[in-house]
């Protein structure tokens, strides 16, 4: 007599969707566009901002009846905390019926977070990991600058080899045989290293979230479980001991009057990129010039500054102003520069 085979254990823990990519990736983009859809429509929200001043949490929280943000420090170190407390406070509000019973919680960190040792907090406390499981982290990567990210920045290859799928953004920059060749590059890296990458490519945000799930099940075909090398790699990084790690990166706030000159703004600007050069990380915010309501962002190694219609609800409350990510040290006149436009902040 065949003995009888149990049926398989469910996992009833709320999935957790890690999404990470360095500073001018295209993660808020994507995210905006997935929490629309009906994959993650009902999925609650964190969002991990650099700056004293947010502008994601605004964009996103509208596509989403449960989200937290943590400000002003890095999950990856110094906001490690302030995570941990934000899963545990939208646990028990679920619970609670405070908010609605969610499915999946997605979390979207800064562009210097590195995900190895938000994976491993997510295993070391007893609540989060009872409740919480990982269910992947998807790796955005600018396919316009992704050589010079790459190669410069150390947080991007760590994103890159803790990815379960690596989103290969704005395609559209590129033309088909450099785009080729990109891909095979990141290939050969990917083997090099040993890790197990679902690659999939999107233009102006047109990976769908049911795309980007398919990856995840693709790949944890290939390397169960899933983010079982991100744990490999993980352990190998420089920040083993997350609190240990700080960023060699400082932000700034560049506050701007109501109705400033749109021309003049992006003169000033091309002023700022003159003198920092590549320790200028990223710029973002919202601004109210004289031509309409604007979204400014500037991305590493991009020439000139985006501007977008700003489509935030008229009485969202936002702070007017830009957000300045640099690198350190910077030298005197450097410094002299951003303060005559910027009041520092400070980064973990």
């Amino acid at each position: 007599m065949n003995p009888t085979v149990p049926p398989p254990v469910t996992d009833l823990r709320i999935p957790v969707y890690l999404l990470t990519g360095y500073l001018g990736s295209g993660k808020t983009s994507l995210l905006k566009a997935w929490l629309a859809q009906s994959e993650l429509k009902e999925a609650a929200l964190i969002i991990n901002e650099l700056g004293e001043v947010g502008l994601d949490n605004q964009l996103l929280s509208v596509a989403s009846e449960s989200s937290a943000l943590v400000a002003n420090a890095c999950i990856c170190c110094t906001g490690l905390p302030g995570l941990a407390e934000a899963m545990e406070d939208l646990f028990w509000a679920r619970l609670h019926r405070r908010i609605p019973r969610f499915p999946s919680l997605v979390i979207e960190t800064t562009g210097l977070a590195e995900p190895a040792p938000v994976v491993q907090a997510l295993h070391g406390s007893d609540l989060l990991r009872e409740r919480y499981r990982l269910a992947g982290v998807i790796t955005c990567l600018s396919a316009a600058t992704a050589d010079a990210v790459l190669g410069q920045h150390a947080e991007a290859r760590a994103q890159l080899s803790g990815a379960d799928v690596l989103v290969l953004t704005k395609t559209d920059l590129l033309d088909d045989a450099v785009l080729s060749r990109l891909k095979q590059r990141l290939s050969h890296q990917l083997e090099h290293q040993g890790a197990q990458v679902v690659m999939a490519t999107s233009a102006q945000a047109s990976l769908s979230a049911a795309q980007m799930l398919s990856c995840l099940q693709e790949g944890a075909g290939l390397s169960a479980p899933v983010s079982h090398h991100a744990h490999e790699h993980g352990s190998t990084q420089d920040h083993a001991h997350a609190h240990d790690h700080h960023h060699s990166a400082q932000t700034h706030w560049w506050p701007l009057p109501n109705e400033v000159n749109g021309p003049t703004l992006l003169k000033q600007i091309q002023t700022l990129q003159a003198s920092l050069g590549p320790a200028l990380l990223r710029l973002k915010g919202r601004v109210l010039t004289e031509q309409g309501p604007w979204l400014v962002q500037l991305a590493p190694f991009e020439t000139q500054a985006e501007v977008t219609a700003d489509t935030l609800p008229s009485d969202a409350e936002v702070q007017c102003g830009l957000t300045l990510i640099v690198a350190l040290p910077l030298s005197a006149a450097q410094f002299t520069t951003l303060s005559s436009f910027c009041t520092p902040g400070r980064l973990g």
